[in-house]
């Protein structure tokens, strides 16, 4: 995908955000966007779900009401053909995306929620302050057999973390909260072998905002987005974790 330049950064007064990126005329490159899946002896564990080829072939498809439809239609540019939908793509990994039991959703903004539709047996883990929705959520696209559940982040802190929600039993794999970009953003901490991976979302668009502190255009809530920014730094450079945002082109170089 490809969005405005004042949406992937953005330094001026919060109000102005929305029209800097409606006004501009520049866009970034094309960014990746990526699902991840996770590897574990309790099942193969889902990270968001990346973009569906409708967002290109279907101009009705992002319209769940007039602001989403305004809002994807202008400012955003998608490259999806359905090849590179999740399904396939996990296919190719030789994983069935039919047996998936449990996907971790970062958020429900299109390019993470678009694949739902491949993981007919998936519980789809949203924090509870995402689960009813939030700004750019596209909750008409959610499948209608979908099972979402709320998830609260009632857990021990990890690592810079305040909290943590355990997605198995050895602890290994746990959601955190991230919020700033959605009200309820959460990220997925993976450790193992003395190692350890974080599954951003988009709670930065790559590691270089994270080192500058620079936020989003899109942002809910400056002040927790800050917080958060600060989390993924110390959880860097105190522990040494892996950070992989979704649009980063260099995350898998950095795995």
């Amino acid at each position: 995908m490809a969005v405005k330049r004042p949406h992937r950064a953005f330094a001026g007064p919060d109000a102005l955000a929305l029209p800097a990126i409606a006004l501009s005329a520049s866009w970034t490159e094309w960014l990746p966007v990526r699902a991840w899946a996770i590897e574990h002896p309790e099942g193969v564990i889902v990270v968001d779900t990346g973009e569906t080829a409708r967002i290109v072939n279907d101009s009705d498809y992002a319209a769940c009401n007039a602001a989403s439809g305004w809002f994807y239609g202008s400012n955003l540019r998608f490259a999806v053909r359905p090849e590179d939908e999740v399904g396939p793509q996990l296919g190719l990994l030789g994983i069935d995306p039919a047996r998936v039991l449990t996907v971790a959703m970062t958020h429900l903004h299109s390019d993470h929620m678009g694949g739902m539709g491949w993981f007919p047996e998936a519980r789809f883990l949203v924090s509870a302050a995402d689960a009813g929705g939030h700004p750019g959520a596209l909750l008409c696209r959610i499948p209608d057999r979908a099972r979402v559940e709320g998830v609260r982040h009632d857990g021990p802190a990890r690592d810079a973390f305040a909290a943590s929600h355990a997605l198995t039993s050895d602890g290994a794999i746990v959601l955190v909260p991230t919020p700033g970009h959605t009200p309820g953003h959460q990220s997925v901490l993976v450790q193992a072998n003395g190692r350890s991976w974080l599954i951003a979302g988009d709670a930065a668009f790559d590691l270089a905002q994270i080192e500058a502190g620079t936020q989003a255009g899109i942002v809910a809530d400056r002040a927790a987005a800050r917080d958060t920014l600060t989390a993924l730094g110390r959880q860097r450079t105190e522990h040494g974790t892996v950070i992989l945002p979704t649009h980063d082109d260099a995350a898998l170089g950095r795995i």
